[in-house]
């Protein structure tokens, strides 16, 4: 090329978002014609910031920005003279476009710049479930048998909406009180100064229940039954119009499951069986509005009501002792929340006001008759559990140029918890039940945590980086009927890094750094005893203080024509962290056996190194192969009386198949491996199992019948083996295996959302017309 060809050359900048949810769209294309043929002189697509740049000679030129499933942006007959950027570009949706064509092509996982995206809606696993499912579908997230959400060894900050979430046990109540038809996608987000420092590890998962799917009246409805019992529906419906987004779902479902434990201790000639048939109903109703009242203001409304009824009935047996146990609880939950969002110019300049106050009313009984071989005896619990949360936000974002913005913010989150509670036993000298020892309590725990936040984004060329501190104040009181008022005080400094390389259009390398804060949760510093068998009782420990946690990972992913790549090396380190032990009490039941009390305390540090490894393959349009393999070490040291200090090797790997088939038939495979956990006194023996999902479209694709067996061998089982308290005790855990059939129709469904289709189709036109040209 000549030197005053070169000279006639300007360039062309700027950024394409989605008009409705401001999100960047990454693979829009951009292209410039000839002002009286329409032929292509030049183009590019965004990169995954929504970002453009490219050089066109001086002309009048036809601009045009395309997406699939968007609305075609035009500006004719324009003079380009000069170095121009055109600043932020907003696409409206399509409406015309039909969900089920553009779906079908989405990528089940995204990477973005500090966060990667799991669409669940998509994933057939999920159907006929709850958002526990999700979960344990998700790369990288686990649920444990005790309900915590944990990514790579530590657990993880939950976000449901954006909005943290609080229970009175913990948070798999709320989990599996929401269907996966309403959940979108789940985002794993490299924890930043912006979200809250509750947590153990560097990941916050943010939970994206579906709503705006588009202009107009649409929705779903899902039916499902399964072996054993697990019935029920739920469905979801959205009304889109100019000035206002309404969005409602219902769902209820009943599940009856039956949980089989052994115990055994050796040296006591012990060997106790317990059948546990633990029945459930659940029920949730959310209405919820979005109110445009201009172009630059949206008001947001939602009112949502989850109740539960829960009877779990166990059987224990021993040689000469049996213990039949009835544990009954009604609980429900309200949540209010209220927000804004003012958007003062299309370059990202916007702040977000957040209330949400919710709710917890539990009452629970539980009856429980032993018969051994000289006497009977009946005993009751009544536990009457309140918890009330507030959580007010505010967020705000200033873009200082195009490659800086600050973000600044505040979060006071404010939990009021109190417990009632009282264990007796029949009197047959009475005839009536009295206290047993000092079982007969109230407790209250408040606690408040203002915190305060200011991150720093910015970018040049190809890095990116984000550089944030957070503040929380925490205040914390407990009372306990008859005794002092305990008070806690705390402020505590968080800092965050991200730093960020753009390798190539399809490679990305980041370095994160974070610490955290794991605050107790209101059952692990809960009194009260829960004696199930009376031998293993569980007690929460007032004492117990939070722990923190220091967080460094490298990231790198990287996409090719059918290979999709992400991968980290990470480190997290953890002081006095939450360590779960088993105390002999010292005294005995009637029969002269020990008794034994599970608590939480302090103890030990806790470290853990490690790598994990996501690999996608597409082997051909209809049959794709996933593989995550995550091997970390862990080493406790410090630990009460060392006895709990270990050094340990842990791997967890799934993996997954997946076929479709062009008659609308799929199917998929996984299957989960963990090996053995150990520390000084306890070890849970390795882990195995498969699920297989079935599905099959039909009424041309506005429905799908969906087949799944969840544990098909009958393999998945947990076996505990410790010394703790000097007693050698090996304890099986399993659950029955479960068939499950669901039914989902979708009506009037509009979407949106096909990157990488919008990537395979109009990028390949524009370069192909490029060529052309050169």
């Amino acid at each position: 090329m000549s030197s005053s060809q070169t000279e006639s050359l300007i360039t062309l900048s700027g950024s394409v978002r989605d008009a409705q949810t401001n999100e960047p769209l990454e693979y829009a294309t951009i292209s410039i014609h000839h002002a009286i043929n329409d032929s292509i002189v030049a183009g590019t697509s965004t990169n995954k910031q929504g970002k453009f740049r490219f050089s066109i000679p001086i002309g009048t030129y036809t601009l045009k920005v395309q997406f699939l499933s968007f609305k075609l942006y035009e500006l004719k007959s324009k003079l380009f003279n000069d170095n121009l950027n055109l600043g932020v570009i907003t696409l409206q949706s399509d409406d015309r476009l039909e969900e089920v064509e553009v779906v079908a092509e989405k990528n089940l996982f995204e990477t973005k710049f500090n966060k990667r995206i799991y669409n669940a809606s998509i994933d057939i696993a999920n159907l006929g479930g709850n958002a526990i499912d999700v979960l344990n579908n998700t790369p990288t997230v686990r649920v444990d048998d005790e309900g915590l959400v944990i990514v790579r060894g530590g657990s993880a900050t939950l976000l449901i909406d954006g909005k943290p979430q609080f229970g009175i046990d913990n948070i798999s109540t709320m989990l599996k009180a929401l269907p996966s038809n309403v959940i979108d996608r789940v985002e794993i987000i490299t924890r930043s100064a912006k979200y809250s420092a509750d947590g153990a590890g560097g990941a916050v998962l943010n939970i994206i229940t579906k709503k705006r799917q588009g202009l107009g009246t649409n929705g779903s409805v899902e039916v499902h039954g399964g072996i054993p019992d697990n019935h029920g529906f739920s469905s979801f419906i959205n009304e889109d119009t100019e000035k206002m987004n309404l969005y409602s779902t219902i769902s209820f479902n009943h599940e009856d499951r039956n949980k089989y434990t052994d115990i055994k201790q050796g040296s006591l000639n012990f060997d106790q069986k317990r059948l546990d048939k633990r029945q459930k109903n659940g029920l949730l109703f959310n209405l919820g509005s979005d109110f445009y009242l201009d172009d630059k203001n949206t008001l947001s409304a939602s009112f949502l009501i989850n109740a539960t009824n829960k009877n779990f009935r166990s059987n224990l047996e021993e040689p000469d002792f049996t213990r039949n146990v009835n544990d009954s609880e009604d609980a429900s939950r309200i949540e209010v929340a209220l927000g804004n969002k003012t958007k003062f110019n299309e370059d990202g300049h916007e702040l977000s006001l957040n209330v949400t106050y919710s709710n917890t009313d539990s009452d629970g009984n539980s009856k429980i008759t032993e018969n051994r071989t000289t006497e009977s005896i009946f005993q009751k619990s009544l536990k009457d559990q309140k918890l009330d949360n507030l959580l007010a936000q505010f967020d705000y974002k200033l873009p200082l140029n195009e490659k800086s913005t600050i973000e600044l913010g505040y979060q006071g989150t404010f939990r009021f918890y109190n417990n009632d509670f009282n264990v007796s036993e029949f009197d047959p000298s009475i005839n009536d039940f009295v206290t047993v020892g000092n079982l007969d309590d109230e407790i209250g725990y408040d606690e408040g945590v203002h915190a305060f936040y200011g991150l720093y984004n910015g970018s040049a060329n190809k890095f990116s980086y984000s550089i944030g501190l957070r503040t929380e104040i925490t205040d914390i009181t407990l009372q306990q009927q008859g005794l002092s008022e305990v008070k806690k005080n705390y402020s505590d400094l968080f800092p965050s890094v991200i730093l960020g390389y753009e390798i190539s259009e399809d490679g990305y390398l980041s370095l994160n750094y974070s610490r955290s804060i794991d605050r107790p949760t209101a059952a692990q510093i809960n009194p009260f005893i829960t004696f199930t068998d009376e031998r293993f009782q569980t007690v929460g420990n007032q004492d117990l203080n939070p722990f923190y946690t220091n967080y460094l990972e490298l990231l790198f992913d990287h996409s090719f024509d059918k290979l999709s790549l992400a991968s980290s090396f990470f480190l997290n380190f953890a002081s006095d962290q939450f360590l779960s032990v088993i105390q002999n009490t010292g005294q005995q039941t009637s029969d002269g056996q020990d008794i034994f009390r599970r608590t939480t305390i302090n103890s030990g540090d806790k470290n853990i190194l490690g790598i994990d490894l996501d690999v996608t393959y597409a082997i051909s349009k209809n049959f794709s192969l996933n593989a995550y393999i995550s091997p970390y070490f862990q080493k406790i040291s410090n630990a009460i009386d060392q006895d709990y200090n270990n050094e340990n090797t842990i791997w967890y790997a799934s993996g997954r198949a997946t076929l479709s088939l062009n008659n609308g038939f799929r199917v998929r495979a996984d299957h989960i491996y963990q090996s053995p956990i150990k520390n000084g006194l306890t070890e849970l023996r390795t882990i195995n199992f498969s699920n297989v999902s079935l599905s099959k479209d039909l009424f041309k694709k506005k429905a799908r019948l969906t087949f799944r067996i969840n544990d098909i061998f009958s393999s998945k089982k947990f076996k505990y083996e410790s010394f703790e308290a000097n007693t050698l005790t090996f304890r099986d855990v399993r659950f029955e295996n479960q068939y499950l059939l669901t039914f989902t129709y979708r009506f009037n469904q509009k979407g949106r959302n096909a990157k990488n289709r919008s990537k395979d189709i109009n990028k390949d036109d524009l370069e192909d017309n490029q060529d052309k040209k050169l």
